[in-house]
């Protein structure tokens, strides 16, 4: 039997990387000449196919125009399928020879077939992860359980069928975002971004477990991606940073190799970092949907095996990574805090901004029935400490190029007004106005003696708790909710002098303010 499954795994099982002979050496894998040639003819089809698949909408009317789909052209339409048919067929083959005479390639595929016979044996586990591979065929090290804010299963094979003929409308809109949305929104989630990346990707794994003490394990969510993850531990500093866990969420075109999980490194918190559903060696693809079972998988491996406690965890996101923050922050209350950094309120006037006015409805209607995150909706809903950043020079979330349509500014008003609604006032808005256009706003705006302004707080919790909305505010006059709203905004909503893409300053990634 193991025989079998080591012949089956020869023919469409992962590809072997690197091997780490110890916990300070790796060398890389090398495949001999019939591995490599039918590899990357296998690897060229796949980019073939991806590219075929996003330009379906240009590809198919060129096509029809050319007289392809007439019976009369049958016989060459079946031609080219079984020619290459047989290419792939042929490249499968060689490829599985290949890797059958390689000595290390069989070490892996023992190794490989001894986990699946006995996932939970520590021991085959270990001896597994000395072998750099892609996830698809590995088991994960850890599986997530369903819980009340698990988003519904998906409908069957043939209930979409019928779906899709009682909705035909919402059929193309699911359609056109599986082809063209959704690699537009996570352009990391594209065969071409990781084929590009995918050298660079595991050479920076490779220094991130030898030289920064990674752990790598796959997370096993409920709908059955297999989310890659890599964990640094800082317990042992003995510090409370140490001891305080960050969960990096990363943006749409982002790892987290090569992403924000390694300026945390900087940091002295302890790391957990993860790539979205179709990013790396994450399988799965980045809807909604799985975007929240995968930072649900996260969260329950942060902590049923890693054995952190709610308050020892802080979310870190940058860009659209704030939509999985935020949703595991409305799901688990009470985590530590919270930190949005270069982010918007919600994703709909970035996606029509950047398509025709003529289509702008078809474009909203389309992302909130496919692709709504919706941050700001979500992190409403908690009720611990929060830092949002803002990017003075963020292109990606501008909507006409100016500091004051940064979508920033709308997340970070939305969270004001939820969390202090006393404050709210005509002064206070032209405060919060005056902010957003500046472009160093935490420069601009004095605060009024905040000794003060602490002692209100302080003031007011101590009779009425630190919970949100906090109702300060009700008996003060104009101005001085000003000057509050002033210490507040200060403390809650900082300021970067950069473009989207530059990495945040190590210092700015700290514990968010919390009430006094």
């Amino acid at each position: 039997m193991e025989a079998l499954k080591m012949l089956y795994h020869s023919l469409f099982g992962p590809r072997l990387m690197q091997i780490f002979v110890t916990g300070s050496q790796a060398h890389l894998y090398q495949a001999n000449a019939v591995e490599r040639m039918s590899d990357g003819a296998i690897r060229c089809a796949m980019v073939a196919y991806g590219v075929v698949f996003y330009c379906w909408p240009i590809i198919l009317p060129y096509l029809y125009r050319k007289g392809t789909f007439e019976p009369a052209n049958a016989g060459s339409v079946f031609r080219v399928v079984r020619i290459a048919g047989g290419v792939m067929l042929a490249a499968y083959t060689l490829r599985g020879v290949g890797r059958l005479v390689n000595t290390e390639y069989r070490q892996m595929l023992r190794a490989l077939v001894r986990v699946q016979e006995d996932p939970t044996n520590v021991e085959k586990q270990r001896e597994l992860l000395r072998f750099d591979i892609t996830l698809h065929s590995a088991p994960p090290h850890f599986r997530a359980k369903a819980v009340s804010t698990s988003p519904p299963p998906a409908n069957s094979f043939i209930g979409n069928c019928l779906s899709s003929i009682l909705h035909p409308y919402s059929t193309l809109t699911s359609v056109l975002t599986s082809a063209l949305g959704r690699p537009m929104i996570y352009p990391g989630s594209t065969g071409l971004i990781n084929f590009q990346l995918g050298e660079m990707l595991m050479q920076q794994r490779r220094e991130l477990i030898l030289n920064e003490g990674g752990v790598r394990r796959t997370l096993g969510s409920v709908d059955g991606n297999k989310i890659d993850s890599m964990f640094f531990d800082r317990r042992e500093a003995g510090d409370a940073e140490g001891r305080t866990l960050l969960i990096v969420s990363d943006g749409n075109a982002a790892f987290y190799e090569i992403g924000s999980a390694t300026t945390c490194l900087k940091t002295p918190y302890s790391v957990l970092g993860w790539n979205h559903p179709g990013f790396g060696s994450s399988t799965g693809l980045p809807f909604p949907a799985q975007e929240k079972n995968a930072i649900e998988a996260v969260y329950q491996y942060a902590t049923e095996d890693l054995g952190f406690t709610p308050d020892e965890i802080m979310l870190y996101s940058w860009s659209i990574g704030a939509y999985c923050n935020s949703f595991l922050a409305q799901s688990h209350p009470d985590i530590a805090g919270v930190i949005l950094d270069a982010t918007f309120d919600d994703i709909t006037p970035l996606a029509v901004n950047r398509m025709p006015a003529a289509i702008s409805w078809f474009v909203e209607d389309l992302v909130h029935q496919n692709m709504h995150l919706n941050p700001a909706e979500m992190i409403n809903k908690y009720d611990g400490p929060l830092t949002v950043i803002r990017r003075s020079r963020d292109e990606m979330m501008m909507t006409d190029g100016t500091i004051p349509s940064n979508r920033g500014n709308y997340l970070f008003r939305a969270v004001f007004q939820r969390r202090f609604p006393n404050l709210v006032c005509q002064e206070t808005e032209d405060l919060l106005a005056d902010i957003f256009r500046r472009p160093r706003p935490d420069e601009s705006v004095p605060c009024t003696d905040p000794d003060l302004q602490e002692s209100l707080l302080s003031s007011y919790t101590q009779i009425h708790g630190h919970n949100y909305p906090c109702m300060i505010g009700a008996d003060m006059e104009d101005a001085d909710k000003k000057h509050l709203a002033t210490f507040i905004i200060g403390k809650t909503f900082h300021h970067f002098t950069s473009q989207h893409c530059v990495q945040l300053p190590p210092p700015l990634i700290r514990a968010p303010w919390e009430l006094p």
